[in-house]
């Protein structure tokens, strides 16, 4: 797996600038994966150094987001350990930067740039009018003596500092996810980039390289976007005379329709959002294991047990993965029906208060209903958000004209009148029913079909919509028991009503 001598150590960094994306947590998962499967450690490190991008609270969500997901954290935030601090202002506060960037002045490896935001533009500007189609800067300041470049700076004027890369040559790392191939990179195509923000404050290809040195990690694996920026990140290992650790960049993950990646700008990817809609947190780490690797082509369905024994990263696709909202739709149905019902109708509790159909906090009674229901929706429920509408007519009037139109109680080849016969023998066949479960209506209902001389189809199918207010819902026998007697034949009333009306 890997060259380096010792235990397994990888990271998940993220930027608190908004909601964690689906995608991230697919990259902590694999870290974590990594960690677990080889026995090594996985570090929660928050790079809140973007000042202008930074969103309140989002480093919350990231560790409630992880957590729900299933993935712990060796070392972190909130849970310390022997490298902290685990969030990168902390560490800049407490001085950890600045010698390492002393470090690389002194050796002239970089230097101090007084070059300001409009001048930098305009030099874009006229290299863009010269035809010049990659810009790449190297601020007249890196051929300056060390002095003068700290004698600027004490005169008050605002810099940033650059790495001062080569003009010649070429750099060179491997990626384990490509096969292990070197990636060469002509020197010439590289540009100063910065290290040090104005405000003295680290960018990202710094900070994150000084932590994971310090931090002792040995496998850096992220997302693919990162593969351009690795040349100045390997530059800034050798310059320093530090190890290299392995790279592993992450394919992406795309669209369904394939035509970009998933992005929390344009599609709805926010890891919070899954767990609003119902989604368990066994069926997102499932499907994102799968969101690039694959343990034979075949098996798909996998604890979290089995996923840390059978991951391995050569078993990581180079190839994007392709987002299915579909089979993520399935998959969670999978796992839903591996609960019990009691499991079930905890699970869906919160949803059915969220729409009012039981109170907060649930009665007894409540929950003993709630769990009466469960059997019926158990095997059609994909997202546990669908629970209130789907048991909604158990709690709520089903009125003929504003829950259902009243044209729909009428089947197929039927007129209104042959309906209200039906639904009349019914109403009066039902209301000297003793025995209100399931058998017993299934045998009095059929009963009446023979006795009417109707096939089941269109008598079940009235009654259906008459009681549910709609004509996909869950067995009619079981729904029948459910909804109780007294409200059974209250909607068989109403209806029947309805369609006199109507005639």
């Amino acid at each position: 797996m890997t060259s380096i001598e010792g235990p397994v150590r990888v990271r998940f960094a993220p930027s608190p600038t908004g909601s964690l994306h689906i995608g991230g947590v697919r990259t902590a998962l694999f870290n974590w994966l990594c960690a677990r499967h080889y026995g090594g450690q996985f570090i929660l490190r928050i790079e809140d150094t973007d000042e202008k991008r930074f969103v309140p609270g989002a480093a919350d969500d990231i560790s409630i987001s992880l957590r729900w997901v299933g993935i712990d954290w060796d070392e972190g935030p909130d849970v310390g350990g022997p490298y902290g601090p685990y969030v990168q202002s902390e560490r800049f506060e407490l001085g950890i930067y600045r010698p390492f960037v002393e470090q690389l002045l002194e050796a002239g490896l970089a230097y101090m740039s007084f070059t300001t935001e409009e001048e930098l533009a305009q030099m874009r500007a006229a290299a863009e009018a010269a035809g010049i189609k990659a810009f790449r800067f190297r601020g007249p300041e890196r051929d300056w003596p060390l002095d003068r470049q700290w004698e600027m700076a004490a005169s008050g004027k605002p810099y940033t500092v650059r790495l001062k890369t080569p003009l010649e040559g070429e750099t060179r790392f491997r990626d384990l996810i490509r096969g292990g191939d070197e990636i060469v990179v002509q020197n010439d195509q590289l540009q100063d980039i910065v290290l040090i923000k104005s405000t003295g404050m680290p960018v990202y290809h710094f900070a994150h390289l000084v932590d994971d040195h310090l931090m002792k990690i040995t496998h850096v694996m992220r997302g693919e976007e990162w593969v351009p920026s690795t040349p100045y990140h390997v530059l800034l290992y050798d310059y320093f005379g530090w190890q290299r650790p392995v790279f592993a960049h992450l394919p992406a993950i795309l669209r369904q329709d394939g035509k970009g990646k998933l992005s929390k700008r344009k599609d709805d990817v926010a890891t919070h959002r899954f767990r609003e809609r119902g989604y368990l947190p066994e069926t997102m780490l499932n499907y994102l294991a799968l969101q690039g690797w694959s343990y034979d082509g075949v098996t798909e369905i996998m604890s979290r047990d089995e996923l840390i024994a059978r991951f391995t990263l050569d078993r990581i696709q180079p190839s994007p993965a392709r987002w299915n909202p579909e089979k993520l739709r399935d998959m969670n149905g999978i796992y839903i029906r591996k609960r019990t019902a009691e499991q079930v109708a905890e699970l869906v509790l919160p949803f059915m208060q969220r729409a009012g159909l039981i109170g907060d906090p649930a009665s007894e009674a409540e929950r003993a209903y709630l769990l009466r229901l469960i059997p019926l929706i158990h095997e059609r429920l994909e997202e546990l958000q669908e629970a209130p509408e789907l048991l909604e007519f158990f709690y709520r009037d089903v009125t003929p004209g504003e829950t259902y139109n009243p044209a729909d109680l009428i089947p197929k080849k039927h007129d209104a009148a042959q309906t209200i016969a039906m639904l009349r023998a019914a109403h009066e066949a039902l209301s000297r029913q003793e025995e209100w479960t399931p058998p017993a209506l299934e045998a009095t209902l059929r009963g009446l079909c023979e006795q009417l001389e109707v096939k089941p189809g269109p008598l079940f199918g009235a009654i259906r919509v008459a009681v549910t207010g709609r004509s996909v819902a869950p067995p009619l026998f079981d729904t029948l028991a459910g909804v109780g007697r007294e409200r059974t034949l209250a909607r068989l009333a109403a209806a029947i009503a309805a369609l006199e009306r109507m005639v």
